[in-house]
């Protein structure tokens, strides 16, 4: 089965104790597992200074064309060295991905900041990611993130740890939004794939790793035994996300 994974983070998270501790072991376990592919973005971008992580990461696919991108997108572009800066850099790397990071960046979604980055996203036709904890809190989703899918509806975006317990969550924004893709590396209930894809189809599912969080393991047996079509398992396992890459 062809991997591309659609879920990743390179490089040494500072926040809590992970399992894959650097660039150069997160490469070693994508290759041993067959991941040909892996969109990721950089710890630091997350954790210390998105500008200073995107520019490691720029060196890091450089020197490694197995791994596409993803940029973290942060007001502190706006502060530190303009948007027209960041929008540069992304044309310029052709980055196909980006991820915004409201909670842990301090800011909303409902903030004119997150419209300020979704415009330069739609601009530049770009894939925008977001964690489920990103839209998520004690009180439940963020209604907001309905909004943007309604209002940026020219806009992917990608949802990606979406639990499994969520599910009737995640099967709304399927069914309302088409814009909407779920990436699939922490839904590990039985027969989680056989229901999703009877319902909506598997063109706007991905399979995701989660590393260094998760080992990859996990995530690639609930795909090679899940009870779909051959096509469907190709659609989820490389060929959405690589349609995603060229931009289709």
């Amino acid at each position: 089965m062809k991997l591309y994974d659609a879920n990743g983070m390179i490089g040494a998270y500072v926040k809590e104790r992970v399992p894959i501790a650097d660039e150069a072991q997160f490469i070693r376990l994508a290759e041993s597992v067959g991941i040909e592919k892996s969109v990721v973005y950089h710890a630091d971008a997350r954790s210390l200074n998105p500008v200073f992580g995107n520019e490691k990461l720029i060196g890091i696919c450089r020197d490694n064309p197995q791994i596409e991108p993803c940029f973290v997108l942060s007001p502190h572009y706006k502060y530190e060295k303009g948007w027209a800066h960041m929008e540069r850099l992304l044309a310029d790397n052709d980055v196909r991905f980006v991820r915004l990071f409201p909670k842990e960046h301090g800011y909303t979604l409902a903030s004119f900041h997150t419209a300020e980055m979704l415009e330069i996203a739609g601009k530049l036709n770009l894939n925008v990611m977001l964690n489920y904890g990103s839209i998520y809190s004690d009180l439940g989703e963020d209604p907001y993130f309905e909004e943007l899918c309604r209002k940026y509806g020219h806009i992917r975006f990608i949802l990606t740890e979406a639990p499994h317990l969520r599910n009737m969550m995640w099967y709304g924004y399927l069914e309302q939004h088409s814009n909407v893709h779920i990436e699939m590396s922490i839904n590990d209930n039985w027969l989680t794939y056989e229901r999703t894809v009877g319902l909506f189809g598997s063109e706007r599912l991905l399979w995701g790793s989660n590393m260094p969080f998760n080992h990859p393991g996990p995530s690639i047996t609930m795909l090679a035994y899940a009870d779909i079509s051959e096509a469907d398992k190709a659609n989820i396992s490389h060929k959405n996300l690589q349609r995603l890459i060229e931009r289709d």
